[in-house]
């Protein structure tokens, strides 16, 4: 992977804050009056947060007040039906911790608490992993790499220091306990066991291991892991935490180019995120070059109206397209948002 020069941040920046803006005033067409998001099937999880650190604050409220009205039970649960469809088995609580982290960012500090306090049935006590299945079917011990480090990052946004001491725990153990890096990231667990055979399944091979020689991976696990570990080090002052963040990303950056290419995947947009993250937590010119190739990225796969889409092989196998976009350009809002952050720390605006 070849490192991208550092020199014109400024006109960058300029572009992709405008990238933003479009972004925005695509998602705010289809949020209703009442808040509705205009996205099916719990596709609009990250409005709250995305809109409240892109300056959308309003907007960003009135779908808060939409999923606590309508998506939200007593608990700090998504309700059974459409709104948990999807989060049963696997990933349950990835929704919940990005919600949580929406509604802090908006001060909302009740529904935050809520939902934060919910979490703590989604982590292994012994591991600090996220269980993939919701407790109410929960049948396995299963444990999986994104939703761990979200959970650990919304952790820390909410001040619970014991969710991301056990995910950083959990992290940590998962990349000790790696058979096959480079080439290979195994992302899952059963218990404090490495999940490495998916039997066949192509799904669950999906979901438990990203081989970095290959295109068409679930390229977004290093720079979660990146992300969160690097918020960590800033937290705690881990530099364990760093050195970790740093080998992950150091996956992607020696990985295939083929990840990187926006009209087959756009699985690879969380290093973005890893990335500016260790940009603001070391300055290191190379990783501030990272996180503007990956500005760039994301300005070169947006759609002329403002909207992102999914991965064409992943659409493919169906969905409702026009929910799968509000999701997608939604995370890129929030990644766009981390980008800006670094270059504007990198450039000194």
């Amino acid at each position: 992977m070849t490192t991208p020069s550092t020199e014109g941040l400024a006109p960058l920046i300029g572009d992709i804050e405008a990238g933003v803006d479009r972004a925005c005033g695509w998602l705010l067409d289809r949020i209703g009056d009442d808040g509705h998001p205009g996205a099916r099937h719990c596709h609009w999880y990250r409005l709250p947060w995305a809109l409240a650190v892109a300056g959308r604050r309003a907007a960003a409220s009135s779908v808060l007040g939409w999923v606590e009205r309508t998506a939200l039970d007593a608990r700090g649960d998504l309700r059974e039906g459409e709104p948990r469809t999807g989060f049963e088995t696997h990933w349950a609580s990835y929704p919940v911790a990005i919600l949580a982290s929406g509604a802090w960012h908006l001060e909302r500090y009740d529904t935050a608490n809520l939902l934060t306090d919910r979490l703590t049935d989604f982590q292994d006590p012994d591991t600090g992993g996220a269980f993939a299945a919701h407790p109410d079917h929960r049948a396995d011990r299963r444990q999986d790499l994104f939703p761990t480090a979200q959970l650990g990052m919304t952790g820390l946004t909410t001040g619970r220091r014991h969710l991301a001491d056990g995910a950083f725990a959990w992290l940590r153990s998962l990349y000790h306990a790696q058979p096959d890096l480079p080439r290979r990231l195994y992302t899952s667990t059963l218990g404090d066991r490495v999940i490495t055979d998916a039997g066949g399944d192509p799904i669950l091979e999906w979901q438990t291991v990203t081989d970095f020689s290959l295109p068409r991976q679930a390229s977004y696990n290093p720079g979660i892991a990146a992300a969160f570990l690097g918020r960590y080090h800033l937290a705690t002052g881990s530099g364990e935490a760093l050195d970790l963040a740093k080998a992950f990303l150091d996956l992607t950056i020696g990985g295939t180019p083929e990840q990187f290419d926006h009209t087959e995947s756009v699985q690879v947009c969380k290093f973005a995120w890893g990335a500016s993250v260790v940009a603001e937590a070391t300055g290191d010119p190379a990783m501030v070059a990272h996180a503007a190739r990956m500005g760039r990225w994301f300005l070169d796969s947006q759609r002329p109206d403002g909207s992102w889409l999914n991965s064409p092989f992943l659409m493919a196998r169906g969905g409702h397209a026009e929910s799968s976009a509000v999701e997608v350009t939604a995370e890129f809002v929030q990644h766009l948002v981390s980008v800006l952050t670094a270059l504007g720390r990198a450039s000194g605006r």
